[in-house]
This record gives structure tokens, C-alpha cells and sequence, in this order.
């Protein structure tokens, strides 16, 4: 029954120490609107959060093209701004006539649905990257990802308990 309990007991301190070799993983948004990701409270860059996660194959998947969903619809929506405010640019440059009114019209148009599109793929960006953060986080703290075995072994000369990792 000693053994037993001991095996029990050095499998628990295992999976704690497994589980404290993952940090914990944050984020908050900063004044535009970006996440800003913290691990163990440390400021650390989305390529760093992918390694992170790496021990968790499908999460650190999800969180990378969910991060770049997210910076291609910040891009986008960059993008957007550049065109409306070229166009008005345009617009005011020199005379003022049909031809440039409908120039304008069409590349604010245009604007205006990509800035839709845009604010759209951010938000679902946002979204999916917190999800798979916050499942991240979950696996760590519950201990997934690790399979302990316990198998009897039996030789010749001995026979017990193997607990595997």
C-alpha cells in the first residue's frame, strides 16, 4: 500500500511540475484596440505566444492563423483610411468637376466596404485568438497533453508497477 501511495504521490508532483513549465497566457487590449499578450505577466510578442503554445498543437494553430486574420484586418482597415483620405486628397487637389466627384465616389464606396470587411475579420480574429488562448490555458492548468501510464511489469526475477510519462 506504501508503494502505491508513493507512486501515486510522484505521479501528481510530476504532472504539477509539467504544469508549471507553461505559463500562463493573457492578453488586454492597448489604446487602439490590439491585443497586447502577457505571459506570467510578462509582455511578449505573438511569435513568442506561438512557441508557447507549441506543446498544444491544435491551440498554438488556431491562435497563429487567428492572429494573422486579426493583423490582416488591422492592415486592411489601414488600408482603408490611406484610400478614403487619398480620395478626399484627390478630390480637393485641383478643380472640382463630375469626373473627379465620381472618382472620389467610387474609391469612398470602395472604402467604406473594405473598412466593413475589415472591422469583421479583426473582430473574429480577436475572438478566435482568445479562444484558443483560453483553451490553452484550461489543457495547462488541468495537466492535458501529458499521458502517464501505470503497467505491471513482470520479469523472471521481479514483477511491479512501471509508471510511464
Amino acid at each position: 500500500m506504501k508503494s502505491f501511495s508513493f507512486t501515486l504521490l510522484l505521479f501528481s508532483v510530476v504532472l504539477l511540475a509539467q504544469a508549471q513549465t507553461n505559463p500562463r497566457i493573457s492578453y488586454r487590449e492597448n489604446f487602439f484596440g490590439n491585443h497586447v499578450y502577457l505571459a506570467n505577466g510578462q509582455k511578449v510578442k505573438a511569435a513568442e505566444i506561438e512557441k508557447l503554445m507549441s506543446t498544444f498543437p491544435e491551440d498554438a494553430y488556431l491562435f497563429s492563423k487567428a492572429n494573422q486574420k486579426m493583423v490582416m484586418g488591422e492592415s486592411l482597415r489601414w488600408g482603408t483610411w490611406v484610400m478614403a483620405t487619398g480620395s478626399l486628397v484627390y478630390l480637393f487637389s485641383g478643380e472640382i468637376n463630375q469626373q473627379r466627384a465620381l472618382i472620389v465616389g467610387g474609391l469612398t464606396l470602395g472604402a467604406i466596404t473594405l473598412s466593413t470587411i475589415s472591422v469583421s475579420m479583426k473582430r473574429n480574429g480577436k475572438k478566435e485568438t482568445s479562444h484558443a488562448i483560453e483553451s490553452f490555458n484550461y489543457k495547462v492548468s488541468r495537466g492535458f497533453g501529458y499521458e502517464p501510464s501505470l503497467k505491471i511489469k513482470i520479469s523472471p526475477l521481479a514483477m511491479g508497477l512501471s509508471l510511464n510519462f
